[in-house]
């Protein structure tokens, strides 16, 4: 959080600059969308185009924290190793009106948004083919051993809100041994200087050794805060989220601030330095008070009004982490089986982004920030797959305000959380205070259960800090050998996951308690999702999904974001 950064000489040629950077950005990735979806594949091995298929569905959505009706139609389109699926839809508000949402075309940049926003993924190749590439939809992204990206996806949200994100990699890199994969995690960040970009490089060495070199980086943790208008005050800050003119309501009367003439509605006329009002109009108001008595005309010079938090007035706040990570097989594969033995370790990279209480609530952002430091080790590790069965071992070890998994599944809900009793913002990083060393024991497990069930979880127990750090993550789902011995089942699935165990508030926010191993927490997020065929080709399909926040009297509120569509496919 770079405080002022907007008023510097100069900040709004390089803005319009980045702006416009950020546009050609999209405008290429559009490109190479359409080039994907038109471009007729050829060559040696690759499938015929098979006949395209559609989807579409209506039900309720969860938009923002308003329930919208939609309307959606998703063709997929195949030709070769191209895939490609559209995402056509329509929101209906309460009143039955339609949502400008994703039909913006105003401007460049709205216009590239809406039409990102059409598009639910194009893909080329397979994850672990010779070379894959898909923009879009991204819902569970690892690089390396997974101690910096684990699980990231950007569909938590979804359909809500859309984000664009490009995955890709290259096995034999010009023809050499070496490997390079990436991501982004939403383009349309580069609109406001900021996202999530990752990269990993790797090779094996002599004797087998494979080693690499990843690392990623959010050049601006703010980018991904949601404003429809964009006025600079996010949807969660914005008494108005759809009028660019007007934004902020003190009181919560239906006024705006800028129109009222009481905006902590106390009965007084506001006359302090943030009523707007000149000099001239103070002194004459004071000279009629004098006159006829505060009775008669009550003024109010000490307003009590929050500040929240606008992207336009601060800077960006980056953090990033780069990691070397290396393994040794110890079975060489076959039937299905291997073995590998691996070390990893990374480092904390984060922006000196201290500033005072006063500067902090100036700029709208949680006081206390920090730069964080740290590394992490996770050595030895074990590797292990075995036909169905996937699982990995290891131990842990880091030093200052390391956290492992940073950019996970959450990430994107975790990446700036608003106060809503303040409207203050805080990034991720800033909650990375431990600066203690500690050390524990790291496992995951997953298998396919006799072609039925595909399973997965994992947990992380460290001590050596006043709490220990625990982290517990879940996942079941029926195959559909066995969804389709169900009557009228199409598909079942269910997630849970929570982080930092023990070292939350419980749900009540108590000063000085903590959750329980269980209890719902900030980090705590879950779901379901299961479709029932109706009739042909017909089903209804329910995805609830779970997360929690603190509202303004510190009690952990859930948010549920919900989809209840009826699916047709013909």
């Amino acid at each position: 959080m770079i405080a002022g950064s907007w008023a510097r000489p100069g900040a709004p040629a390089r803005d319009r600059r980045r702006h416009r950077r950020g546009r050609q950005v999209l405008v290429a990735l559009l490109a190479g969308v359409a080039a994907a979806v038109l471009t007729p594949a050829v060559g040696q091995g690759q499938e015929a185009g098979r006949t395209p298929q559609y989807q579409g569905s209506m039900g309720w959505v969860t938009v923002g924290d308003q329930q919208a009706y939609r309307l959606a139609l998703r063709p997929e389109l195949t030709a070769g190793p191209w895939a490609a699926a559209l995402d056509l839809e329509l929101l209906l508000d309460a009143n039955g009106g339609v949502k400008a949402t994703g039909w913006q075309f105003g401007t460049g940049a709205a216009a590239a948004n809406s039409l990102l926003r059409k598009v639910y993924y194009v893909r080329y190749g397979k994850p672990d083919g010779p070379a894959f590439v898909r923009l879009g939809a991204l819902d569970d992204v690892s690089l390396g051993y997974g101690l910096i990206v684990s699980g990231y996806r950007n569909t938590l949200e979804y359909p809500g809100v859309k984000k664009t994100g490009l995955q890709f990699a290259l096995r034999r890199l010009g023809g050499s041994a070496l490997a390079v994969e990436g991501l982004v995690g939403n383009v349309q960040d580069l609109e406001h200087g900021g996202g999530l970009m990752a990269l990993r490089f790797s090779r094996p060495i002599l004797g087998g050794v494979e080693v690499g070199l990843t690392g990623a980086v959010d050049l601006n943790q703010y980018a991904g805060l949601l404003d429809s208008d964009g006025d600079g005050y996010p949807d969660v800050n914005d008494a108005f989220p759809t009028r660019k003119d007007q934004s902020l309501d003190n009181d919560g009367d239906g006024v705006p601030d800028d129109r009222d003439s009481d905006d902590d509605n106390d009965g007084g006329i506001d006359i302090d330095p943030g009523s707007g009002l000149s000099t001239t109009a103070v002194d004459a108001l004071l000279d009629l008070q004098q006159r006829y008595g505060a009775d008669a005309l009550p003024l109010d010079a000490t307003v009590e009004r929050v500040i929240p938090f606008n992207r336009d007035r601060v800077g960006h706040d980056r953090f990033g982490m780069v990691g070397l990570d290396a393994s040794l097989p110890l079975l060489k594969q076959r039937a299905g089986l291997d073995l590998r033995l691996y070390g990893q370790m990374a480092v904390l990279l984060d922006d000196s982004d201290r500033m005072s209480a006063a500067e902090a609530a100036k700029q709208g952002v949680v006081p206390g920030n920090r730069r964080a430091h740290g590394w992490g080790a996770a050595a030895p590790g074990l590797a292990l797959k075995a036909g169905p069965l996937r699982s990995q071992l290891e131990l842990r070890h880091f030093g200052g305000d390391f956290r492992a998994a940073y950019f996970d599944n959450l990430y994107e809900v975790d990446r700036v959380r608003i106060n809503e009793a303040t409207g203050q913002a805080q990034s991720k990083d800033a909650t990375l205070t431990r600066d203690q060393a500690v050390s524990g024991v790291f496992g995951q497990a997953g298998a396919d259960l006799l072609g039925l069930v595909e399973a997965t979880g994992s947990y992380q127990y460290l001590g050596g800090a006043e709490r220990p750090e625990q982290q517990l993550t879940g996942s079941a789902r029926l195959t559909e050998r066995l969804a389709s011995q169900v009557p009228h089942l199409t598909q079942a699935r269910a997630y849970y996951q929570k982080a930092n165990i023990g070292t939350r508030l419980d749900r009540d926010g108590t000063p000085g308690s903590h959750d329980g191993f269980f209890e719902p927490s900030e980090d705590t997020f879950y779901g379901y999702l299961v479709g029932c065929r109706m009739s042909g080709g017909v089903s209804l399909v329910w995805d609830h999904r779970y997360v929690y926040a603190r509202g303004s009297d510190q009690r952990l509120e859930r948010h549920r974001l919900m989809t209840i569509e009826t699916v047709f496919d013909f």
